[in-house]
């Protein structure tokens, strides 16, 4: 007997297998084949490098105008722009004393302090509300981006600088060895070199070499010995040579004075030589490998081969002179230092007292504050408002990490080359 209901067809009974295999198929791929990965975020766009200056860098060429749409968008993750705010209003006290109607240069561009003073205030009440949208807006809509050319390759070095910490004496002892001295009478500033005047005659003021004579090679109870040696210009004498030495290239610092008082330290002038980075001839003799270069891998070389310092420092013949502060680090056009905002450039380049953007990475440490565990890309709010010996050109910019028992690492192994500075300017209505 057959089976109740409609006989199957061949045709019906094909297309019924051939359905059934191919669900097998597709459930057994779903079980075998492994899970796919996500792709590959697409990589972040090539930095886009400034067109080279043919010829000399000037204040007129240094910055190139550019759209707001070229800063980097980490920009305005920087939260904590309270601080940015101080230093814009210690900026704005600096266009308070200038000249209303006095220029600076942004590119082939003028701006007056006046209208600086104005924006410094406008944005540094906007920044202190920490409101980024309000910010961003009236950045575009107000201030003008110009970035800098940087080095014959587009980019821009960051190194890092702060106020260290010495320990020193009112009196000249055995351990307290090493003065620090104040701005001598005789030194005469000039734009064509600094100088003393020799029986009428212009003679370059003194080198390194002539100011230390030979302290780092005599006993304490020899005369001392030097261009300015027995002259009443020592502020305060300290233990090390290398601190002392480190202090010049800083620029600022504090002494801890034998009864624990604190003296605050400040940039005073300088004998107008030029300055030559002593790491750099480490380097070239095969002391230090370049890659390994630091400043606190410099101070322990000094450290541990002390007959190599007197050499070193005299191969530096720039000399820095101080006076005692009041209050906290000042730069060079007199304010007051704010940490991770105040930036050092080439002051015949840039404007002074204005704002500006560092985009570059800043090193990540450990719980002992001296281990790198990262280098992370980071855009910041800064201004302008210092100098220094060694920061020249387009293509140099140091900022400031402040006081502090960690800073000196954290300001040391920044050496960071493919960075980018810009500069914001107000809007000529």
């Amino acid at each position: 007997m057959r089976p109740l209901g409609k006989p199957h067809t061949p045709l019906k009974m094909h297309v019924k297998f051939l359905i059934h295999i191919i669900l097998l198929v597709f459930v057994a791929g779903c079980q075998s084949l492994p899970q796919q990965p996500e792709p590959a975020p697409p990589p972040p766009p090539p930095k886009v490098k400034s067109a080279r200056v043919v010829g000399d860098v000037n204040a007129t060429n240094s910055l190139e105008p550019i759209p707001w749409s070229e800063v980097p968008p980490a920009l305005f993750q920087d939260s904590a722009t309270r601080t940015w705010a101080d230093a814009l209003e210690n900026s704005a006290t600096y266009y308070r004393r200038v000249p209303a109607d006095k220029l600076f240069n942004f590119g082939s561009q003028t701006v007056s302090a006046a209208s600086l003073l104005k924006g410094c205030i406008e944005l540094a009440k906007v920044a202190r509300g920490e409101d980024m949208a309000q910010l961003k807006t009236l950045l575009q809509q107000r201030f003008r981006l110009f970035r800098s050319v940087g080095n014959s390759e587009g980019d821009v070095l960051v190194t890092g600088y702060y106020e260290p910490l010495l320990h020193g004496s009112f009196t000249r002892s055995k351990r307290y060895y090493y003065p620090i001295y104040r701005r001598p009478p005789d030194l005469v500033e000039s734009s064509q070199g600094n100088y003393r005047l020799v029986k009428g005659k212009r003679e370059k003021y003194y080198s390194r070499e002539q100011i230390d004579g030979q302290i780092l090679k005599q006993n304490f109870s020899k005369k001392q010995t030097g261009a300015l040696a027995n002259r009443g210009l020592e502020l305060v004498w300290v233990d090390s040579a290398i601190d002392a030495f480190f202090l010049h290239i800083q620029g600022s610092g504090r002494v801890v004075l034998e009864n624990g008082q604190v003296m605050r330290l400040g940039y005073h002038g300088a004998n107008g030589r030029a300055y030559v980075p002593i790491g750099k001839i480490l380097i070239e003799e095969g002391k230090i490998p370049k890659a390994e270069m630091t400043m606190p891998r410099l101070r322990q070389w000094l450290r541990d081969n002390p007959g190599e310092n007197q050499r070193l420092f005299h191969a530096n013949p720039s000399y820095v002179f101080f006076h005692e502060l009041s209050g906290p680090p000042v730069g060079n056009i007199n304010v007051p230092l704010t940490q991770d905002r105040s930036i050092a450039t080439d002051h015949r380049l840039f404007p002074k007292g204005a704002p500006a953007i560092l985009a570059t990475t800043i090193p990540h440490f450990a719980q002992d504050g001296k281990t790198v565990t990262e280098w992370r890309p980071e855009a910041r709010f800064v201004v302008n408002q210092d100098t220094g010996g060694a920061i020249r050109g387009a293509g140099r910019v140091d900022l400031f990490f402040g006081f502090g028992d960690k800073v000196e690492y954290q300001a040391g192994v920044m050496k960071q080359s493919d960075s980018t500075l810009y500069f914001i300017a107000p809007r000529i209505e």
